[in-house]
């Protein structure tokens, strides 16, 4: 059950609990007081991006990709060739990242789909701050606060 609200989290942490729960397509169960929950809680519980991950069609659950110093890499294949992708930072410390796309060939063994930058682009999408980042050409560049995360969605660029 979600303990987005219940205290005791920073709002980092209630953001990356129900992000890891989003890419990992667990059932999205509110264990706080929805009657006096706070706005902030609010709009994490019901962020339609992130919900949308994790009820993706495919229902495919995430994996880790990657772990280094503090900070994981989480993918999720989705429907239409999109890919959710989650950059969990574990370390009390800022965490910068700079990661270039083309240079990172994602394989999901389960579903059988690469994320291969090379010969595919996507447009990324923040998901909590509703922002376009540009596309997977470019090396995404930005830091991530304690006990937080990135969740972005990557689009496929039809041809």
């Amino acid at each position: 059950m979600l303990q987005i609200g219940n205290g005791g989290m920073t709002v980092n942490e209630d953001r990356a609990h129900f992000s890891m729960w989003c890419m990992l397509a667990a059932p999205l169960m509110a264990g706080n007081d929805l009657k006096n929950m706070s706005p902030q809680t609010h709009n994490i519980l019901t962020n339609i991006d992130a919900i949308d991950i994790n009820q993706d069609a495919k229902g495919i659950q995430g994996f880790k990709f990657k772990s280094e110093d503090g900070l994981e890499i989480w993918l999720k294949p989705l429907s239409a060739g999109d890919w959710a992708i989650c950059f969990l930072n574990r370390s009390v410390d800022i965490k910068t990242i700079d990661f270039d796309w083309i240079k990172n060939k994602m394989n999901d063994e389960f579903s059988k789909r690469i994320l291969d930058a090379s010969v595919e682009t996507f447009k990324i999408k923040d998901v909590w701050t509703k922002k376009e980042l540009g596309d997977t050409q470019k090396p995404l560049n930005a830091d991530i606060l304690s006990h937080d995360v990135l969740l972005l969605r990557l689009s496929l660029v039809k041809k």
